[in-house]
């Protein structure tokens, strides 16, 4: 186990992993219902602007927003924020040649709780506001399928549309 990972698990209370494995079954459950009854289109129309909504409403309380010139640039700046936090170990968003992202979470502090408690149907709520933000910086909508939920972690594939259809 590497001293980061020891230090975390000493400045944390194992409460804290279980207390984000039943924020996950929330958000979770609230994913399901929405897909269930609106379809894929649920995240595009509902959730993606919420998450932007929200990050804006944020600001306005004064939290720094993370903002990138691009999306490369927003995701280096989340992955350092997401690492220097201790949430997780390492994490990734990769380009695909088809113009979709895999955006993967390792190590993640709360997954081995939240995933186990939550189960495998889901998107993780950090790769839901990468995917916003992927919306966001491209001007293209996006879909996201379920993620990958491991007890180490997460991989999620972030589909853009091929279309450019700005978002406003």
């Amino acid at each position: 186990m590497g001293l980061k990972r020891k230090l975390m698990d000493k400045m944390m209370p194992k409460e804290f992993g279980f207390i984000s494995g039943l924020f996950h079954v929330g958000v979770f459950t609230l994913q399901s219902s929405i897909d269930e009854t609106l379809g894929k289109i649920g995240y595009s129309d509902y959730i993606f602007p919420a998450i932007k909504e929200s990050m804006e409403t944020a600001e306005k309380l004064g939290i720094e927003p993370i903002v990138g010139e691009d999306i490369e640039d927003f995701g280096k700046r989340f992955i350092k924020l997401m690492k220097t936090s201790l949430l997780v170990k390492n994490a990734s968003l990769k380009k695909r040649a088809d113009g979709s992202y895999v955006f993967s979470l390792n190590n993640c502090f709360m997954a081995r709780s939240a995933h186990t408690v939550a189960g495998t149907k889901g998107v993780c709520p950090m790769a839901m506001v990468m995917a916003a933000m992927v919306e966001k910086y491209t001007n293209k909508e996006v879909m996201v399928e379920y993620s990958d939920l491991t007890p180490k972690g997460s991989v999620t594939n972030i589909i853009t549309s091929t279309t450019d259809n700005v978002k406003k």
